[in-house]
């Protein structure tokens, strides 16, 4: 319970504070990155860890695996799930562990009328089986998404940026950014 405690503060601290989402996370990422043989807290060059929610769950998964987004080891997909899957890129084990309270209601885990300090010390007594759902799975990282140095670098022939990581398309046998290909999220002013 005190690794629990001590990582549970450092998310909090990475957060900003501690809610049902920091609470539900770190229990998440410990359950998973020991599940995987792996010591929450510590880095790990092995893993990869894909998080599917844009959510507090995945800042405390990221404080508790010490994955990041510049590292190119934590992988935020949106989906909109309390859920995490932890890969091992050397073995290509691969799991995923589901909140199945988020599954049981509408909201984060908290029982009715119970204060963050209850929710965590209940969270902290309570084994990471009776929360969550371990899934096999399989994942086929694409080796540009893999930690290191970028493979592929090419320049857009529509707006002149770098491209890198393979995330260009090509049309007429020429290289384009998402943005100049398809469509953006931004549209420029000017």
């Amino acid at each position: 319970m005190s690794d629990y405690m001590e990582l549970l503060k450092k998310a909090g601290e990475f957060h900003g504070d501690i809610c049902g989402g920091i609470v539900m996370g770190t229990k998440l990422a410990i359950h998973g990155m020991e599940h995987m043989g792996m010591t929450p807290g510590e880095k790990d060059k092995r893993l990869i860890v894909f998080t599917e929610i844009d959510r507090c769950i995945s800042d405390a998964i990221l404080s508790v695996t010490r994955t990041s987004l510049g590292k190119k080891s934590l992988k935020p997909m949106g989906y909109g799930k309390f859920a995490a899957t932890f890969v091992n890129i050397d073995t290509g084990e691969a799991i995923r562990v589901v909140d199945l309270g988020a599954n049981k209601k509408d909201s984060e885990d908290e029982e009715p009328g119970e204060s963050i300090e209850e929710l965590t010390e209940r969270i902290a007594r309570t084994p990471g089986e009776e929360l969550f759902k371990i899934q096999k799975v399989s994942v086929k990282i694409d080796p540009n998404d893999l930690p290191g140095k970028p493979l592929e670098i090419v320049k857009c022939a529509g707006c002149g940026e770098v491209v890198m990581d393979g995330k260009h398309h090509i049309r007429g046998g020429r290289a384009y950014c998402t943005s100049c290909f398809d469509k953006s999220y931004y549209q420029l002013l000017e």
